[in-house]
């Protein structure tokens, strides 16, 4: 079975397929452990470009035909899947506007809570309405956010002995975090894996569940929070959440889990120099956003 992929068998495989009709140039992303194809009519082909890339799109593609058997929001469909370990989807329509959607919550606290809403009602959904008994036994039940193979570098970006000392309580205390009633997590839902209506900026749906686990709700709660004293976005997707879900979620978590994703951004820019906006951040930012995460998850 096929586990790498070339670019000439990547176009081989589409053109015996009949997905596309001659030797064109083809619009690709290579990513480190998978190839994505736009193809025409909004849909996008995934090949394995590593034997890890193979197992992710594997996990994917049963999610996501899980999300399109209980609930009714838009995420990727598959449409093919193929013997060789790639497929075909069905993309969301809309845009996906990470920087756009920042500044806009930032500045029009009546929008972000409207966009909370938005996202209140999917998680609802999400994690509510797919059996457990569909989730367990295949699924990871920890995110694989902070990298582990990040987390020692730290020492050497951060020059603040104290501000290490508040890192490693976080993530012991992240590590304590006991899950009672674990569901179908996204575990990366930030603005980056959100689409929205190009014209409204409201959410169209949602994208990438390649890191998906059975696991804490809360993890889906974490990229809501802005360091702001009031949380909009945060509260407009509460507001929905409980009383659809019927289960209160803990504020605190949430804060403690922002603060482990700033630390995993943190220590996921080893390598890179202080001023390159890595993930869109320069050292100092990513330094702004774990000092004040920790702050408000009272470390």
């Amino acid at each position: 079975m096929q586990m790498r992929w070339t670019m000439e068998e990547v176009r081989a495989a589409l053109l015996q397929a009949g997905l596309v009709q001659d030797d064109g140039a083809l619009k690709c992303d290579f990513g480190e452990s998978r190839i994505a194809v736009w193809l025409p009519d909004e849909r996008m082909a995934w090949f394995p470009a590593t034997a890890e890339g193979r197992s992710l799109l594997a996990k994917e593609r049963r999610v996501l035909r899980l999300l399109e058997a209980h609930c009714h929001f838009s995420a990727p469909r598959v449409l093919y899947e193929d013997p060789n370990g790639w497929d075909l989807r069905r993309l969301v329509r809309g845009s996906v506007r990470p920087a756009g959607l920042w500044e806009r919550i930032q500045r029009d606290s009546r929008f972000a809570h409207l966009f909370g809403e938005d996202l209140g009602r999917i998680l609802a959904e999400q994690h509510a309405c797919i059996p457990s008994t569909d989730l367990e036994g295949w699924l990871p039940r920890r995110p694989n956010w902070p990298r582990p193979e990040d987390l020692p570098h730290l020492s050497q970006i951060v020059q603040d002995a104290r501000l290490l000392e508040r890192i490693n309580l976080a993530l012991e205390r992240r590590a304590t975090v006991q899950v009672d009633h674990p569901t179908l997590v996204h575990a990366d839902l930030g603005l980056h894996n959100i689409v929205v209506d190009p014209d409204s900026l409201r959410v169209a749906g949602v994208i990438d569940y390649e890191g998906a686990v059975f696991g804490d709700r809360h993890q889906d709660f974490a990229y809501m929070v802005f360091q702001h004293l009031e949380e909009p976005m945060l509260e407009g997707a509460l507001a929905v959440y409980e009383p659809a879900t019927g289960t209160k979620i803990d504020r605190d978590r949430v804060l403690l889990l922002n603060a482990v994703a700033a630390i995993g951004f943190l220590g996921f820019r080893y390598g890179h120099p202080p001023d390159e906006a890595w993930c869109g951040r320069t050292l100092d930012q990513d330094l702004a956003w774990t000092h004040a995460a920790l702050v408000r998850a009272g470390l």
